[in-house]
């Protein structure tokens, strides 16, 4: 049975967690999942694959320097949403999006290595090719920062 949460059932789920994993397709569960995150302070591993493209991030909201998802696709953002039905996804390569996306969280918990914290992971599967995007907090964000 799926249930749908309301801001305050996200907000309940994420303050008890350690560390959360967006697996989400669609905007406004990142978004919700990011408010929550930001509000109890807790890190959020978000990955995404689409077509033969890949992306994580780490947004380490206890570290008070650190991006939060609103800052690099605000909620008011012309984003097009597009759905993996319609789009597809190669199937390989959401095994590789949430292999990095556990091992990204496992570090978290460990306190191990460097996350991705402020860096976006980019995967073209198509040209086997891998980007790192430095992402700094915006300090007008409407989430995170003084709006």
């Amino acid at each position: 049975m799926q249930q749908r949460l309301d801001g305050k059932g996200m907000s309940k789920l994420v303050s008890d967690a350690d560390i959360v994993l967006d697996c989400s397709d669609n905007f406004a569960t990142r978004h919700a999942l990011n408010r929550a995150c930001v509000e109890h302070r807790k890190p959020l591993v978000s990955a995404a694959a689409i077509r033969f493209d890949a992306q994580l991030m780490v947004f380490d909201l206890r570290k008070p320097d650190a991006p939060c998802y609103a800052c690099l696709f605000p909620e008011d953002g012309e984003v097009e949403e597009v759905q993996c039905s319609q789009m597809g996804v190669f199937a390989p390569l959401t095994g590789v999006a949430g292999a990095l996306q556990a091992m990204e969280a496992i570090k978290l918990v460990c306190g191990g290595g460097e996350s991705l914290s402020g860096r976006l992971l980019l995967l073209d599967a198509l040209g086997a090719e891998w980007r790192t995007v430095r992402i700094a907090r915006d300090p007008g964000c409407a989430v995170c920062g003084v709006g």
